[in-house]
């Protein structure tokens, strides 16, 4: 067990005043700015979750919750109440200067801990534009290892096609996953094996592609890109845009593990645009690593849509805080979970 302060509290399940807290949350700063409605219940579906709480007065001031994965423990929650953030006063700086000592405290004491459950790795996902997620990674020597793209594909009016299949069986499609993804960096089956999962197969009844998909619910008050600001406030009186995004109450796909033999295009834009038409959606949200071979492949030769073309493609960077002191020379690729962006 690590030690801690008489500070913090850590649960192994959340109590009311921790769920009442990330619920709270406004994500974004300089880019997007909305909230997850799904809150309460993706706390319930985290795996092997760990709630690191500041606690005064059974009163919540702060909460870092980790998913504790093999020895790389991801930072799914990273939240604080404005009471203890800096807002430029003498009071609210000093209990800063606090709250980054008692965390950097336990990052340190947790990669160092003899004995127990060996932890190699903190990682995250933030946004370069977000200055306090850069505080975060900034103030606890976190360090960039790599980057992601924040691929929009959407369609006005989806359509279907016979070849795409839903499926919910894992044992179906695991076979395909495990090949293309266990060797990427951060990947951990315990969501991924959560249907459903989607499938185009051939003449053949030979399966071509897959993907497994998680369902996203977010309220927008402003979306990426220079005009993002403006074109939430415009989306209403365009037909075309309400149709793709309802800001204020917006469902929309997160695909990962996606496969296509032979990387192909069309098979990629019939994949994600039978899934929109199977879930009657009309946005779909693709977290990939840049270097990912299939998205490097196929980035400048698919038809991402029209939002595709107002907002383009947004830089989400992978930060990792370890005991390695030079970064690797390797090209690593990582594998990135739908369900952590929601």
């Amino acid at each position: 067990m690590i030690p801690l302060s008489d500070f913090f509290r850590m649960r192994e399940k959340p109590t009311e005043a921790i769920i009442q807290l990330l619920e709270s949350v406004t994500l974004g700063t300089d880019g997007a700015h909305y909230k997850h409605l799904d809150t309460r219940q993706r706390i319930m579906e985290l795996d092997n979750p760990l709630f690191l709480s500041l606690e005064r007065n059974e009163k919540v001031y702060g909460n870092v919750t980790f998913c504790r994965r093999g020895s790389s423990w991801y930072i799914r929650y990273f939240a604080f109440d404005s009471a203890v953030q800096s807002a430029g006063k003498k009071k609210s700086k000093s209990k800063a200067r606090g709250l980054k000592k008692e965390l950097n405290d336990f990052f340190d004491t947790a990669l160092t801990m003899e004995g127990g459950a060996k932890i190699s790795s903190f990682y995250a996902y933030i946004d370069p534009r977000n200055a306090k997620s850069v505080w975060m990674s900034d103030n606890f020597g976190f360090k960039k290892v790599g980057s992601l793209a924040t691929q929009t594909f959407s369609r006005k009016s989806p359509r279907s096609s016979v070849h795409v299949e839903r499926i919910e069986d894992w044992n179906q499609i695991s076979k395909f996953i495990e090949d293309s993804f266990s060797g990427l960096h951060y990947y951990f089956a315990d969501q991924t094996k959560k249907a459903p999962f989607y499938v185009v197969r051939d003449e053949n009844q030979e399966i071509i592609a897959c993907a497994k998909i998680s369902v996203a619910n977010w309220k927008f008050e402003r979306l990426p890109g220079r005009f993002g600001g403006v074109l939430v406030k415009l989306i209403p009186f365009i037909p075309i845009l309400r149709k793709l995004i309802q800001p204020k109450m917006h469902s929309f796909i997160v695909p990962e593990a996606v496969f296509i033999k032979e990387n192909k295009p069309s098979v990629l834009e019939e994949l994600f645009e039978g899934m929109l038409e199977m879930e009657k959606k009309n946005l779909l949200i693709w977290w990939v690593d840049f270097n990912d071979e299939l998205y490097a492949s196929i980035r400048n030769r698919v038809k991402w849509g029209v939002l595709n073309k107002l907002l383009g493609v947004n830089e989400v960077d992978i930060v990792s805080k370890s005991l390695e002191t030079s970064p690797s020379k390797e090209k690593k690729v990582f594998y990135t979970s739908g369900f952590d962006f929601i």
